[in-house]
């Protein structure tokens, strides 16, 4: 009969055969049991263990093993280490069981050696949470942040340890979070674990210290094979100083942003991409879009015209690869939301990252296209003034002392003065000491009361010669009426009344020789009846004599000094001016005292060139030969004639040159040859009006008088058809001397301006339909007339009068000059307010070399001297077309033809309107 198995049979057999090692300790430590299994980990035999001390084979038994409270397997820090017999020492899971066994207190130990693999990675897993500067946790998905693992980093971050938010400790995270991010934080936990994603989250903690900080965290939602969420695993980390760094970024960056956006420049800065990265309010304003509308937008493409931008991507193609330099100043177009253009001066700077890449350009720019508009007007009007052949100066009204604020290049030809020396100075000064003028006097008043005037004044140039001034000022008040300027205009009349003051003295002379010359005849006769003289008369008469002499002297001196427009040298043979008078002296500034007694080649004055010519015109001189010349100097013309002058031996001594200013008789002279060439043309064109008038009206007249005695023979019945086509010739031959009249007629009111242009409206093809019937009997056998338009009624206000003169011109012309059977068009087109009428023929043509004298007075091509003509058909139909504010233009090719085109305003009227403004 089988024995009955125990428990304790039961357990005896599991202790002996567990594979793993079971040690029953007691209060002190000995070992008071242990199994097969347990002897075999540690090195040792059977029953070798027993009554030892735990700490032989767990040498932290007593750091560890009694502070166990509860049945759980140590890991991590908190690993054992088992010490074989042989003293290796190595890694154990254990776990420890607290009991009683007959009211004695023990500790069963489970044990086995552990995996070093896993032993391993957990030991590098702890390591690495306690470098991380970060707090690592993970927590239930219960309520957020209640973790079942915390690294020790939260105690640097928060000031709290781990074992605060452990086994159910009223501290939690979530009252760490500061009171104003909570809700928000909240809401976007909760959303991220209904989404079951990854979030993320920033906010702001209450230390233990009560200190703010700023945590990031990550966190990842661990869920298992069906998707449901088990726990949470975050990562939080002390952001509070790159925060404190951003907010100061971010204030810099919207104080950066104000500044930008209340700044009067242009900002933006372009990426390598061309596309705009930031830009201010004032660029945005500029350009009429919104900052959305234009960042990211390319900006070449986007905002720079087509005939720019070539050029412009070209730039920022070398800067941005580090080519060249950003141009301290450039300018270009931008296009604006409504299509205008505006013109930007920019400057640039560049964009660099850490590696001294250029990343972008930074433009900075100002609006100068009113300013350049301004400006290039302001340049405008300064060329305008200074090239005004009137002085101009400007003053200021405003100081007390009228200085010149302005003049212009004229002012500084009349006065001499520059620009520099006028600015500043009061006009008084171009009186010098010659100050009793009454007509300053005028002029003080006329400034006090902030009027007009206008004077003759004696002027100084700066060389100290005399100018007539005729000056007038102008005041020049602002919008509130305030003088603020007064405008003076000067003109040099010094010539005008040079010439006043010369038919003076001619009529002095002439009144001095009218007397002198009635004395003379006085003289005669009382000669004549005095038949003799006393001694004492003799001796009167010998003193009068002498007197006249020292006169003759003194009058040569006085004519040498005062020699008119000229220049008197005299030149010895070592080419030394030992003598020189002459009005001219003063205009070219040549003063005697400086240059007599002088060689000429100390005389600075002169050039090298002019030396050596002088020199040699002294030579032949001094030869004996009379010289004559004309020769340029200081932009005037002097006509030179050279004498030589003998000594009491009659032997040359000295070169006499007389210069004498012929420019204005040279401007003269030119005048008076341009006059006899425009008499030589009018000569040329009466007799060629004679001959043609003579030949063109000889011709009808004979067939008029031959076929009037022809009709005056055939008077009897039955010769009626006879006697009709001698009256249709007679009609026909004064229709042509009526044509012939009124061009001479239409010549005549042209060159009077008696021609006056009447416009008024009236419908064009109609027009044109009548004068067409009106040249039915003009046309040869077999011509057509063809008449082409663009549509069907055309309105126009022109001078009906001229326009049928026009036409009838050219369409006899093309009639005239065209053979039997050819046809003839008239075309006529309407673009806009401008008319076009054409008309071509197949005739003759004009030769190429003769069609540049078309149009003028009586002229005829070669080709067309057997037909019957004036030759002042085309000249009239030029005027014509001009005093209907058109043009005439043609094209021809000798026996090919000529079409002539009309070119007319639709609305004369509206055309004068448009001209005016």
């Amino acid at each position: 009969m089988n024995e009955k198995i125990t428990n304790s049979d039961l357990f005896q057999s599991i202790f002996k055969s567990s594979l793993a090692g079971l040690f029953v300790v007691d209060q002190l430590g000995s070992i008071l049991t242990a199994n097969p299994s347990a002897e075999r980990i540690f090195g040792y035999e059977a029953g070798e263990l027993v009554q030892s001390n735990i700490d032989l084979i767990l040498p932290d038994w007593n750091a560890n093993a009694f502070s166990a409270q509860m049945n759980e397997v140590f890991v991590g820090d908190d690993q054992f280490y088992g010490c074989r017999k042989n003293g290796v020492k190595f890694p154990i899971d254990i776990r420890i069981v607290p009991t009683v066994i007959k009211d004695q207190g023990v500790k069963v130990i489970f044990c086995k050696p552990a995996d070093i693999t896993v032993f391993e990675s957990d030991r590098k897993f702890r390591t690495l949470i306690s470098n991380v500067s970060g707090i690592v946790y993970s927590s239930n998905l219960d309520k957020p942040w209640n973790f079942e693992f915390i690294s020790e980093a939260c105690l640097t971050i928060s000031g709290y340890s781990p074992e605060h938010f452990y086994n159910g400790s009223e501290l939690n995270w979530e009252s760490l979070v500061y009171p104003e991010d909570l809700p928000r934080v909240l809401k976007e936990v909760n959303k991220g674990i209904a989404d079951k994603k990854q979030y993320q989250l920033s906010y702001r903690i209450v230390t233990s210290n009560k200190e703010i900080k700023w945590i990031w965290e990550q966190v990842s939602c661990v869920t298992n094979e069906q998707g449901n969420i088990l726990s949470l695993e975050g990562f939080m980390q002390d952001v509070t100083e790159s925060k404190e760094i951003e907010m100061a970024l971010d204030k810099e960056k919207n104080m950066l942003r104000q500044y930008l956006d209340t700044s009067a420049s242009l900002f933006l800065v372009i990426n390598r991409d061309y596309t705009v990265q930031l830009i201010n309010k004032k660029t945005c304003e500029l350009l009429g879009f919104e900052r959305n509308e234009i960042l990211h937008r390319n900006w070449f493409t986007g905002f720079i015209p087509q005939r720019e931008r070539k050029d412009l991507m070209g730039l920022f193609d070398d800067i941005f690869e580090d080519r060249v330099q950003p141009p301290d100043f450039y300018e270009n177009h931008i296009l604006t939301k409504d299509g205008k253009e505006r013109l930007i001066r920019w400057r640039n700077a560049t964009l660099r990252n850490d590696k001294n890449q250029i990343i972008g350009v930074v433009s900075s720019g100002v609006d100068v296209t009113d300013t350049k508009w301004l400006q290039d007007t302001l340049n405008i009007r300064n060329r305008a003034l200074e090239l005004a052949g009137n002085g101009i100066i400007i003053v200021d009204a405003q100081d007390p002392k009228l200085p010149i604020v302005y003049s212009n290049r004229s002012f500084t030809k009349i006065t001499g003065y520059s620009n520099d020396e006028a600015l500043g100075r009061n006009c008084r000064f171009l009186q010098n000491e010659d100050r009793d003028q009454p007509e300053i006097a005028i002029l003080a008043e006329a400034i006090e009361r902030g009027e007009t005037c206008k004077v003759l004044l004696r002027n100084y140039r700066k060389d100290g010669t005399l100018f007539w001034n005729d000056l007038a000022i102008t005041p020049l008040y602002d919008k509130d009426q305030k003088l603020t300027h007064f405008i003076g205009v000067l003109n040099d009349v010094t010539e005008i009344q040079d010439a006043k003051k010369k038919m003076e003295e001619y009529a002095f002379v002439l009144e001095d020789k009218v007397e002198e010359r009635t004395r003379e005849v006085q003289t005669t006769v009382e000669k004549l009846v005095s038949t003799n003289l006393n001694l004492e008369d003799q001796m009167i008469e010998t003193q009068r004599a002498q007197r006249k002499a020292n006169l003759s002297r003194a009058l040569f001196t006085a004519i040498a000094h005062n020699f008119p427009n000229g220049v008197i040298m005299v030149f010895n043979s070592d080419y030394e001016l030992v003598y020189v008078e002459g009005e001219e002296m003063d205009r070219i500034n040549f003063k005697k005292s400086d240059y007599e007694g002088i060689p000429i080649d100390d005389i600075p004055v002169f050039s090298k060139i002019q030396i050596k010519k002088i020199k040699s015109d002294i030579r032949k001189t001094l030869r004996g030969s009379n010289i004559s010349f004309e020769v340029d100097f200081h932009d005037q013309c002097y006509a030179v004639n050279s004498t030589p002058l003998y000594s009491d031996e009659k032997k040359i001594m000295w070169a006499l040159f007389v210069y004498n200013n012929v420019t204005e008789q040279k401007k003269i002279q030119h005048k008076l040859e341009k006059t006899v060439l425009v008499e030589k043309e009018l000569n040329e064109l009466k007799s060629r009006f004679i001959s043609m008038a003579s030949h063109e009206f000889r011709t009808p007249l004979s067939a008029i008088l031959s076929s009037a005695i022809l009709i005056g023979k055939q008077n009897e019945p039955g010769k009626e058809d006879r006697r009709m086509k001698h009256v249709s010739r007679i009609r026909t031959n004064v229709k042509d001397l009526v044509v012939i009249l009124n061009d001479f007629l239409s010549l005549s009111k042209l060159e009077e301006g008696k021609v006056q242009v009447k416009p008024q409206s009236f419908e064009l093809v109609q027009f044109v339909k009548m004068l067409m019937d009106e040249m039915e009997p003009n046309k040869k056998a077999g011509q057509d007339i063809v008449l082409k338009y663009s549509q069907p009624s055309i309105t126009v206000c022109l001078d009906p009068k001229l326009l049928n003169h026009i036409l009838i011109n050219l369409l006899s012309n093309a009639i005239k000059y065209s053979e039997e059977q050819q046809e003839i068009i008239i075309e006529i087109k309407v673009n806009g307010k401008v008319l076009t009428i054409k008309i071509k023929d197949n005739g003759i043509g004009i030769p190429k070399k003769e069609q540049n004298k078309i149009f003028s007075r009586f002229f005829r091509a070669e080709n067309a001297t057997n037909f019957q003509g004036t030759g002042l058909g085309l000249h009239i139909v030029k005027q014509y077309t001009e005093l209907l504010r058109g043009g005439v233009s043609f094209k021809s090719e000798e026996g090919l033809g000529s079409t002539f085109s009309l070119k007319l305003p639709i609305n004369m009227n509206e055309y004068e309107k448009n001209s005016i403004n």
